[in-house]
This record gives C-alpha cells, structure tokens and sequence, in this order.
C-alpha cells in the first residue's frame, strides 16, 4: 500500500493512496466475516455460512465495497495520527468504482489546523498598571447614586434644564409621520443626542397647558439615512413640569442605597472605594491579557481554513440567541428589528470569529510548548463543584474533554501574564486558602466556557474527521482529554 500526503498553502491535506488487489482481498475477507455474524442463512448456523453462499446471498461486489470502506476508514485514522493531523470538518473523499481483480486508487481531501508558527513571546514585555480611586470618583458614584434616587414633584413653574416634562409630542419629516407621543416623559437636557437633537431647548421656558411649534434639523449622523439632515417638525403640548428632588447625603442615605448594609455615610463611602477600585483592577487585568494576547497573535503567523471562522461565527450566533431568549426576544424578532438577514448578520461576526479562533489556536500552541496540562483531579474538583452548587455538569466524554481544554487555555494565559509582566503583587501576597479560590475562580470561567463548547459539540464521527479543532486536542493528546498536553 502507498499513502502519500500533501499539505497545501490553504490549510488542507491531500490523501493519495494506492491499494494493491491483494490487500483489497484480505479488506474483502475481514468484511465476510463481518456480515456472516448479521445475517441468517438456511441451513447454516449463524456466523457459520460459507463466503460463496453469502456472496449469493448480499452479492460479491457489496462484500468487496463494505471492505473497501472499512479499509478507506482505517487508512484515514492511521494517516492522521501518522503525520499528526487535526482535521477541522468532513472530508472530501473521491473514490471511483471498484473493479473486481484490480488494484485501487483513492484521494482524500480535508481541512486541517495548520501549526501556529508563534512569535518570540518571550521577549515581550508589559507594565502592569496600578489602579487607584479618588476622593473625587467616589463622590461622583454618591452624586449618581443619588439621582438614581431621586423623586419628582409637581412645580408651577416654566420648565428649566434638569426638569421632567410630560408632553404630547408630534414629529413629522415633510408629509412623513415620524413620531406621534401622549404624555410621554422627558427630562430636559442640553446633552441630547439622535432623533430628538436640538428640541429640548425649545422646550426650555414652557409652562404646563402651553403649547408651541418649532423646527430642529436632525443630526446628519442619525442612523436612518432618510431623515440624517432633514428638517424636523415638531408641535408640542407640555402637560406637566416635576423638579427633582435629590436626598440629603447622609447616614439615611447610606443606609438607603446599600439596602441596610450599612449604617453611615463613612462606611458607605468606604465600601464603594473597594468596590470601584475592584472593579478597576479587573478591568486592567482584563485589558493587559487582552493586549498581550494581541500583540502575540500580531507576530505570529496564522494560517486560518475558512470553515474554522464560519463554525465559530456560527457558535458565536447560537450563544447570542440564548441572551436573546433570555429577554425574551427570539432571534428572527432582533434580525427583523435590525434591518439584516441571518446571513448578512453571521457574516459581520466573521471578523470577531477570526479573532476568537486565532486566540484559541495561539493558546493552544503556546500550552504545547510551554507543557502546560492539567490533572484530572482538577477538573474532577470543578465538576464537584458545580454538583456542590445544585448545578451538575454533565460528566460525558465531550463536557470532560471541552472543560479540559478551556481550563488548559485559562492556564496558559495566566501564564503567559506572569512572563511578559511579572507576578501579580497581590497574588505574592496571597495565602494558600486564596491562591486556592483563585485556582477554582478560574476553573469556574473554563467551565462556563465549556458548558458553551459543550452545547456546540458537533456529531461528526470521530471515525471520520474527528472533533471540531477548536475544541479538540491534537492527536498526540486525544487519547487522554483531561491530560490535555503531557
């Protein structure tokens, strides 16, 4: 038997092999005494037939055809693991009709993860940042917090900039009806931006039972191209003007916004500094991962197959169909809603679906370098964990295999932080029962990711082309899917 391989510049390889009549008769062979165990023959206990009477039976060539195929389904297994490839989808199998007594030949084409040739990632180098709240920031919070609860009364008064006003509102565009609103709120401002640019300040000066007609033009950058630019009619009758009423700053209103948490203005104070300052460091964390991945997938060199961006695309839509049911909103509603088709929308997540895939595979050969892996007692932990919690994962081989390898990638990137910036201080600083929670924290994010993988888990045969590369080991690693790398 010759079996020939090339790989090609577009991420694909191409199968060519040559079988010889002799190994077509031993394929033929195995697939007899395959079939003698299915079927029932008079006169023959079953499994017992002769191979003339079942070829009289089913026919020669089907014989011959069922050995062919489990012979094309080997020789495909054996070459992947062989030159160590990682198909991404089907194959495209081109294989002409057998005949009996001649040698045979086959082609098989399929789209495979080309490696990614990575940068020097360990020359790079990052600053961490060092967040820090104000005196100031704190007080802006409060000063917001305040105005989410503040109340509105009634004045008899013209209506000023910071005003609620109720208002019967017409809006025509020429002899278009744009907008058509009964006592409809608005609170007056001079920052307002689209449909409604300009009207406020018309507004300004009115009392209650009043009306007035104006114009505005609207801005020409309002996203309906029709009405960018256009001159606005408006005519508007002002039911009623309401003041806010902000509540006095102190302990009450400490103990107001926290819900009982706390009892003075101090210790309020004091919470939303930790919180905001919490909350500031996770985004710098979150934004140097970001730029570090970045800036190693700008140097290296990728060579992404078109059906890796289009499954993750796909993905990509699936999961953001579940927040969208979460609203209550199906997606055709928010397709409708947005003026797009399926197709158009799927193809602008393209772009983000490349970048999702290439940060995957960069990880993932970055673990394979580096020899980061997992152990199964880690991933046991997070299954626990999770059951702990009344929400089972469920333990199946693909749940098993997409948790362990969204944990190996989380740990890769942890990993590649510390390099190019250093241990984080606080980390330094943290006690074991901490660095213990951390290691759970991120155990719990590569389980949420995988709960998704897991919803996506294509029912490609293994047989055949095996798993979604972005969610499948290479074959070195397949055989143990919690050992992700070793």
């Amino acid at each position: 038997m010759k079996v020939s391989v090339e790989k090609l510049p577009n991420s694909e390889a191409v199968l060519e092999v040559d079988v010889t009549w002799d190994e077509m008769e031993k394929a033929s062979e195995k697939a007899y005494r395959k079939i003698v165990k299915q079927i029932d023959v008079q006169g023959f206990r079953r499994g017992k037939a002769p191979r003339s009477i079942v070829e009289r039976k089913v026919g020669k060539e089907a014989i011959y055809q069922e050995g062919l195929d489990e012979l094309i389904s080997e020789i495909y297994r054996n070459t992947l693991k062989e030159h160590e490839l990682t198909p991404i989808t089907q194959p495209k199998l081109d294989a002409p009709s057998l005949q009996i007594g001649q040698p045979y030949h086959f082609m098989i084409t399929v789209p495979i993860i080309t490696p990614v040739e990575l940068s020097d990632y360990r020359q790079l180098h990052f600053e961490r940042e060092e967040p820090a709240v104000t005196s100031e920031e704190v007080d802006q919070e409060l000063e917001r917090l305040r105005n989410r609860a503040a109340t509105w009364q009634s004045v008899e008064r013209s209506a000023e900039y910071g005003d609620r006003v109720t208002v019967n509102l017409k809006l025509t565009v020429g002899e278009q009806n744009v907008s058509d609103l009964q006592d409809n709120p608005f609170e007056l401002t001079n920052e307002r931006v689209g449909l409604f640019s300009g009207m406020d300040e018309h507004i300004v000066g009115m009392q209650a039972g009043e009306s007035k007609s104006f114009t505005t033009t609207i801005p020409t950058d309002y996203g309906n191209e029709k009405l960018a630019g256009q001159e606005a009619h408006y005519e508007v009758t002002l039911h009623k003007v309401e003041a806010k009423q902000l509540p006095a700053l102190d302990d009450a209103f400490a103990v107001q916004a926290s819900e009982g948490e706390y009892a003075t203005l101090e210790d309020y104070s004091k919470f939303l500094s930790d919180d905001m300052l919490a909350n500031k460091k996770r985004r710098a964390r979150n934004e140097l991962r970001d730029n570090i991945v970045n800036a190693i997938i700008d140097e290296s060199e990728f060579v992404v197959h078109p059906a890796l961006i289009d499954a993750q695309a796909e993905d990509m839509l699936h999961q953001f169909s579940h927040l969208l049911e979460q609203q209550h909103i199906s997606l055709d509603q928010y397709l409708m809603m947005a003026r797009t088709t399926h197709e158009e929308y799927l193809q602008s997540m393209r772009p983000d679906a490349e970048k999702s895939v290439k940060r995957q595979l960069m990880l993932d050969a970055v673990a394979r370098q580096e020899h980061i892996g997992i152990d199964p007692q880690e991933i046991e932990a997070v299954l626990q964990l999770y059951s702990q919690a009344g929400q089972p994962l469920p333990n199946t081989e693909d749940q098993v295999r997409a948790l362990a390898i969204n944990y190996r990638r989380e740990k890769t990137l942890n990993f590649l932080v510390d390099l190019v910036a250093g241990p984080d201080p606080e980390s330094e600083l943290a006690t074991s029962e901490e660095e213990e929670v951390a290691s759970i924290d991120n155990a719990l994010v590569a389980a949420q990711a995988a709960e998704a993988a897991s919803d996506e888990a294509q029912d490609m045969t293994s047989e055949a082309a095996g798993e979604s590369a972005i969610a499948t080991p290479p074959p070195e690693e397949a055989s143990e899917p919690v050992q992700a790398v070793e």
